[in-house]
């Protein structure tokens, strides 16, 4: 079994209080209480019987099928490194510069953009079932809404005009309604 170091490891908050706006900006706004949200927090996942140190790791894994990247992505030490080495080949030089893809002259899977969306359920489903602490923080947010208030992604967050489609957080906001459904039955 590889061990993973993460440096990244904060200590989870004992209850949090919901900002005034009704809103969960977890990427910056609200990052000191809400870090826990980030798909690279420090919260292992075991999905189908492999165990990946952050949500970010197994998302990133799942961009091909090669089993020598998955294993690179796997054994990164941080999820930053991770995301860095699942870049798209295509992407600007200082985005795409340390890219597997680009290194071995491959392209993500020919499937990822129909995939992406229930990969990235199916992890954070994994830590937030996982993990009863995380569980009840999510819980807990109530019907506020969760943003990714990242200015730098449209699709994952809110992009720099603030209408991208926040998938990050309507994600964990579908995983939040499924737990506490689960919860009543």
């Amino acid at each position: 079994m590889r061990r993973h170091t993460l440096s990244h490891i904060r200590e989870l908050p004992e209850t949090i209080s919901i900002p005034d706006d009704g809103r969960v900006l977890f990427f910056k706004r609200d990052r000191d209480q809400f870090f826990w949200l980030s798909h690279f927090h420090a919260a292992s996942i075991e999905i189908e019987g492999e165990t990946w140190p952050t949500v970010e790791h197994y998302f990133q894994s799942r961009k091909s099928h090669d089993p020598e990247y998955r294993w690179v992505i796997q054994s990164c030490v941080h999820p930053g490194m991770a995301k860095r080495f699942g870049a798209s080949p295509d992407g600007p030089r200082k985005i795409a510069g340390q890219s597997w893809f680009r290194t071995h002259g491959q392209k993500h899977r020919d499937d990822w953009r129909d995939v992406r969306l229930d990969i990235m359920r199916q992890a954070d489903m994994a830590k937030f079932s996982q993990h009863p602490k995380l569980r009840e923080l999510l819980i807990s947010i109530g019907d506020a809404e969760i943003v990714e208030d990242t200015t730098m992604d449209d699709f994952w967050g809110i992009g720099p005009d603030g209408q991208g489609k926040n998938w990050a957080g309507r994600i964990l906001m579908e995983v939040q309604r499924e737990l506490r459904a689960s919860r009543m039955t």
